[in-house]
């Protein structure tokens, strides 16, 4: 996954990952709202700051299901699908957590004095302090790489961070480009990563205690340890008996299965609506979504690179599974909080990021029989390979669907443009079309009116490229609603320049064709996708605020409408136009 051209992904080292860890964890010891190692090492390249967990439910969750809200476009202007003005969804505790730190003057001056300072920033948290770390990166990202047009390195790096917002969110990090600045590492069984996947309401019942037993966890303890017993029992307070552990597991593991499932069977792409029938009546899923870069680490001591967020939900599902059939499941539960605690030795264990294998790498073996695959392949990846023939096929096919979004985009791009070896063709291009309406434009004085009118030939060949520039851009509208093409297609400079010229060529005969029939109510009330879509496209590339107003191409519906009102030519009717037109 690239990187967004205006901004620079902080490349992170080894060093660089273990020093953000043990700032990580020094943040929960203390009593503020972050730490950042400049106060002791002001000199240092790399600014980073710590944000500490928190304890109690209410930080978690808010309501009764999953606490999702609206992200607030102020602070996120880019977290929306951009054509439907859709802004994603967010945990409203996380959010409200983050809004809470923007208000401490303390957080925004030392961003400032590390930014004037032309330093490298670098966000980190362990469990929740991570996914505050991840709102403040985007925060960043929005607010200083697009908006105030900063270039500076900024990354961002978590340890069993819960997911903090849907998969809008997940298709505006990769529109923007921006997934190269989350590194997200997760331990095969830390349960925390999956905890978002469940209802607050299924896990209520035992969530104060897991939360104080990681409380327990990260404070520092003055009495001598006791010795672990065979199983390590989760703290020496066991402050969580077995039933409760075991009933928080499995409440928490049904419930990915069951986000898994939903998605696996939207990948396969059902032909009926079955499954969103049943969703949207009887099963209320979790809309929370991985995104950004994901390092899978597992027992084995091998680390791996995901990037495809459908792909890491079923790999948060499938790695959260008893591997041993002798294993008790109560050990199991326990392993999974203990996990949450894991990320040190494993890092001390061995960290090579420089020779992470990514994922969609090994795709194509992952289903050839054993021995076929490749023995270092096997080997490298023990864990992955040892997943459930149906855990692989999920895995597979969270790739091929993206595989299909970027033969779907082949497509169309075909449709912008006429490839040189097929320059003999004798269908049209988009540009072929445009060109052509463009000539129709500059051969009348005034090409609404002329439109309007209809008495020519040129005008009956100008309706018919109008028609066939509509069928295009709503299939190209359809598809981008169906999410068949790739998240990064919206942001293209090559298709939003078009789609501004098709707009403002086009839209002006839609609007002469529609008055030519007095279709009573004004046009901007029945104004197509296809327009409203390819003007959010220009305003978001250009950094503008999305509002429903006219705007260049729609001007003259609002001229329209304002001939049928009994009002004088010329100041009065100035003056409303003033107040429609965005300026």
């Amino acid at each position: 996954m690239e990187v967004e051209k205006e901004s620079v992904k902080l490349s992170l080292s080894n060093e660089l990952t273990k020093t953000a860890q043990s700032l990580s964890m020094e943040a929960h010891k203390q009593n503020k709202p972050f730490i950042t190692n400049l106060n002791k090492k002001p000199s240092m390249e790399v600014a980073i700051f710590a944000f500490p967990g928190s304890w109690e439910v209410s930080n978690w969750y808010h309501g009764d299901l999953f606490g999702e809200t609206e992200v607030d476009r102020k602070l996120f202007k880019s977290l929306c699908r951009i054509g439907e003005n859709r802004p994603a969804k967010v945990n409203a505790a996380f959010l409200k957590r983050f809004q809470d730190l923007l208000n401490d003057s303390t957080f925004k001056s030392e961003i400032e004095k590390a930014v004037n300072a032309n330093k490298k920033i670098l966000f980190t948290g362990h469990l929740y302090g991570g996914a505050t770390a991840s709102f403040a990166t985007l925060w960043m990202l929005d607010e200083y790489i697009k908006k105030r047009g900063k270039k500076l390195p900024i990354g961002c790096v978590t340890f069993g961070s819960p997911l903090i917002g849907d998969r809008t969110l997940s298709h505006a990090v990769r529109r923007e480009k921006w997934a190269g600045h989350f590194t997200h590492f997760v331990m095969d069984h830390d349960i925390v990563p999956r905890m978002m996947l469940s209802p607050k309401i299924s896990i209520q019942q035992h969530l104060p205690s897991i939360l104080k037993f990681f409380q327990q966890k990260v404070k520092p303890i003055d009495h001598k340890r006791k010795k672990s017993s065979a199983r390590q029992p989760m703290d020496e307070d066991q402050s969580i008996g077995d039933a409760e552990c075991v009933e928080f597991f499995e409440n928490v593991i049904i419930n990915a299965s069951t986000v898994a499932s939903h998605v696996a069977f939207e990948l396969m792409e059902p032909t009926n609506s079955l499954m969103e029938k049943l969703s949207v009546d009887f099963v209320k899923v979790s809309p929370y979504r991985p995104s950004g870069f994901y390092v899978f680490c597992t027992s084995h001591s091998q680390q791996f690179r995901v990037e495809n967020p459908n792909a890491v939900l079923q790999l948060l599902f499938y790695f959260l599974q008893l591997t041993d059939e002798n294993q008790k499941l109560v050990d199991f539960a326990y392993k999974s909080f203990s996990k949450s605690f894991s990320y040190e030795e494993e890092l001390k264990n061995g960290l090579h990021l420089e020779n992470l294998v990514d994922l969609k790498d090994l795709n194509d073996k992952l289903l050839t029989p054993n021995g076929t695959a490749g023995d270092a392949d096997r080997t490298s990846n023990e864990a992955l390979f040892q997943l459930s023939t149906s855990a692989r096929c999920c895995i597979i096919a969270a790739e091929e669907a993206e595989n299909r979004k970027e033969e779907n985009q082949r497509v169309i791009d075909k449709s912008l443009r006429r490839e040189q070896s097929e320059s003999r063709t004798e269908s049209k291009m988009i540009g072929d079309i445009l060109s052509e309406i463009r000539n129709y434009k500059d051969t009348n004085v005034d090409y609404y009116e002329a439109f309007k009118l209809q008495n020519e030939k040129a005008d009956f060949q100008a309706n018919m490229n109008r028609l066939e520039l509509a069928k295009i851009w709503d299939v190209i509208v359809e598809m981008v609603m169906r999410e068949d093409l790739p998240d990064e297609f919206e942001g293209r400079e090559d298709w939003v320049e078009v789609g501004t010229v098709f707009r403002r060529l086009v839209e002006p005969l839609d609007i002469a064709n529609y008055y030519r029939h007095l279709k009573g109510d004004g046009y901007m009330k029945y104004r197509p996708k296809r327009y409203k879509f390819t003007q959010r496209w220009y305003e978001h590339a250009n950094g503008m605020d999305f509002d429903e107003v006219v705007c260049e191409s729609s001007f003259v519906a609002e001229v329209e409408e304002i001939q049928k009102q009994d009002v004088f030519w010329g100041e009065s009717i100035l003056s409303m136009l003033r107040e429609k037109v965005k300026v």
